[in-house]
């Protein structure tokens, strides 16, 4: 099998004869328009979509780019005292994703972010019902017209369809608002599907069967909800029906790296109820955002729950403005990063597997996902 850097290193070759062709789209950022996009990055183990950290312009931590007001690379993240070299993981994603719909739209049917509307006229009802798993507008009455977010993937996890289990470049096929975008490099290009043209990226992680093992990923721009790891056989098909047969419970509560660089242990918000894997376990994003956008509205929310550790502004009730981070929450961030404790099923065949992270959000119609390569040994006798 040919190792990753000697294809990197055959594409480069070529480089000057191809053009990356960047597909940007610039929307205005302003308090009643449609915000950013969710964007996460699995960090550990590295996925197939920080691929591109293997060029020169997406190495250690760089991007030949920048997202404003703040100047951070795209999908700025922090990797402890390490550059942290997610690339444009945060760009692969499904846009225009609701409950019981057999397919996303990819924002034909408007903007994704925020959504209030059954893209497909479904008529799924949402299963996450009770306010204390909710991660916005836990005041009003599930259901009701006022519980605008009723429709959104969070709110029957994994019931909402994905492009693919590993993203999609750019989230759709044609840019979308919110930083529904892509720069075309040697890897890939805008709308292609990630388990379609990432190559195998040896990370060198191996796993116990049986054993606790730790991941960790950030989040670039809140929007709710939550996410579940799962795994798919390396000689299988990559398909979300493959992942969904072997969803990883989580063996203990996460942990958060603070902006100020704190580590705190978390009492994290599992949910199994309503899940898709039936009874499979999810947890609750633990980032509270401080600014969400409601639709043809604007901001409601400045703290969309109790964040999980002391924020002074939270305390003195001054809000954090838009496009902003605290310690533990916030709508746009750059290096708040979670560490997930997750258990490998002890009758696991040993094996190589990739590694899906799933990210269904609450506020808009919008899936984010990131794969990785690992390996499962056999228990320890």
């Amino acid at each position: 099998e040919m190792c990753i850097r000697d294809r990197y290193q055959r594409r480069v070759r070529g480089r000057n004869q191809m053009k990356s062709m960047a597909i940007k789209v610039c929307f205005l950022l302003g308090l009643f328009v449609a915000g950013a996009g969710a964007h996460s990055s699995l960090i550990t183990p590295k996925p197939r979509n920080a691929i591109d950290s293997e060029l020169p312009e997406w190495s250690g931590g760089k991007a030949p780019y920048v997202w404003q007001p703040h100047g951070n690379v795209p999908c700025a993240c922090r990797n402890g005292t390490q550059a942290c070299e997610s690339a444009q993981t945060c760009l692969w994603m499904s846009v225009g994703c609701t409950i019981g719909c057999k397919e996303c739209d990819g924002g034909s049917q408007g903007g994704a972010n925020p959504n209030g509307k059954d893209r497909c006229g479904s008529g799924m009802k949402a299963t996450i019902n009770d306010p204390k798993w909710r991660t916005l507008n836990r005041n009003v009455t599930a259901g009701s017209a006022e519980d605008w977010t009723r429709f959104n993937p969070w709110r029957a996890p994994g019931s909402a369809p994905v492009y693919d289990p590993c993203g999609r470049a750019g989230g759709a096929a044609q840019p979308t608002p919110g930083h529904g975008e892509f720069t075309n490099t040697t890897f890939a290009k805008f709308g292609d599907l990630g388990s379609k043209v990432l190559p195998r990226y040896p990370t060198g992680t191996v796993w116990e069967a049986g054993s606790a093992v730790e991941t960790m990923q950030s989040i670039r721009a809140n929007h709710g909800g939550g996410y579940q790891y799962r795994l798919c056989p390396l000689n299988s098909e990559l398909t979300e029906a493959c992942f969904q047969d072997t969803p990883l419970p989580f063996a203990d509560d996460s942990s958060l790296m603070l902006s100020n660089g704190t580590v705190i242990k978390l009492e994290s918000t599992f949910v199994t109820q309503g899940t898709l894997p039936v009874g499979s376990a999810w947890q609750m994003l633990p980032i509270p955002d401080t600014d969400h956008v409601r639709p043809g509205i604007g901001p409601a929310e400045s703290w969309t729950f109790p964040p999980p550790c002391y924020e002074p502004r939270y305390v003195e009730d001054r809000p954090l403005a838009g496009l902003s981070e605290g310690r533990c929450s916030g709508q746009w961030m750059n290096n708040i990063t979670i560490y997930d404790q997750l258990r490998v099923p002890v009758g696991l065949a040993p094996g190589e597997y990739v590694l899906g992270l799933r990210w269904d959000c609450e506020t808009s119609a919008q899936v984010w996902q990131s794969c990785a390569d690992i390996t499962v040994t056999a228990p320890k006798k």
